[in-house]
């Protein structure tokens, strides 16, 4: 999957500028990191990927054909964990993979054996008949990032998706991130900048809904001769104002 962003823009009411003149390209398999400041833009910048949201100007390219004209096709590739997501509380882990399976129009034939797959990676057996309203913030989070691995899509994008997880637990899906892009686009939206420094093949710096770096870790970490990502990120961003 190939996706082009040209000269994208989003403008919200009021005339706050969260995407200014976006212009980029992303190709499977990878793992692209997103990270920047709150305000960034991250989270716009999530919903114009994913088509929930509409650019005021500029246009995106899904293997060379526009978004907003395959949508239903481009959608039936995707996985996606917002930043807040609902959950029906109510409902078993099981219960809701169950629904989410069928709104991604998976086959019942197969609707099972994806759910037990993606419980068993997301480690959630335990939970698998909890309904969940009994779960943990970090329990319902995994349930948020199973029911994106639904059906093997082609692109996944998550906004944040190791929010409120432990430091083992997010260790456990960085690497599952990373396994899974050997054959797919996933790109990872993320304020942990160790979420994204072993495992992203290629990084974004955005603030102030601008680009500020687009490349490798290892050569943002040489731009700055700093030997961790995080103090290269940090010295990128104090430099901004000067600039």
């Amino acid at each position: 999957m190939r996706i082009e962003l040209k000269h994208l823009q989003k403008k919200y009411k009021g005339g706050k500028t969260a995407v200014k003149d976006i212009s980029l390209t992303l190709a499977s398999p990878s793992l692209v990191g997103l990270v920047g400041p709150n305000g960034a833009g991250k989270s716009t910048l999530m919903k114009l990927l994913t088509g929930n949201l509409l650019p005021g100007s500029g246009e995106i390219l899904v293997d060379g054909q526009p978004l907003l004209k395959n949508e239903k096709q481009f959608k039936s590739s995707l996985g996606y964990l917002p930043q807040e997501f609902g959950l029906f509380e109510d409902l078993t882990t099981e219960e809701f993979l169950d629904y989410m399976a069928a709104l991604k129009c998976i086959e019942r034939r197969t609707a099972k054996s994806e759910i037990d797959r993606v419980i068993t990676v997301t480690h959630l057996e335990d939970k698998r008949k909890a309904k969940i309203r009994t779960l943990s913030g970090g329990q319902k989070q995994r349930v948020g990032i199973a029911q994106a691995l639904l059906g093997e899509p082609k692109l996944l994008i998550l906004d944040e998706p190791t929010a409120g997880l432990d430091p083992a637990e997010r260790v456990s899906f960085r690497n599952l991130f990373a396994e899974a892009a050997r054959n797919r686009l996933i790109i990872l939206s993320t304020h942990i900048i160790e979420d994204v420094q072993s495992a992203c093949d290629m990084l974004i710096v955005l603030d102030r809904g601008e680009i500020r770096f687009t490349g490798t870790p290892d050569e943002l970490m040489k731009m700055k001769n700093v030997s961790s990502l995080e103090n290269a990120y940090m010295a990128l961003m104090e430099g901004r104002d000067s600039e």
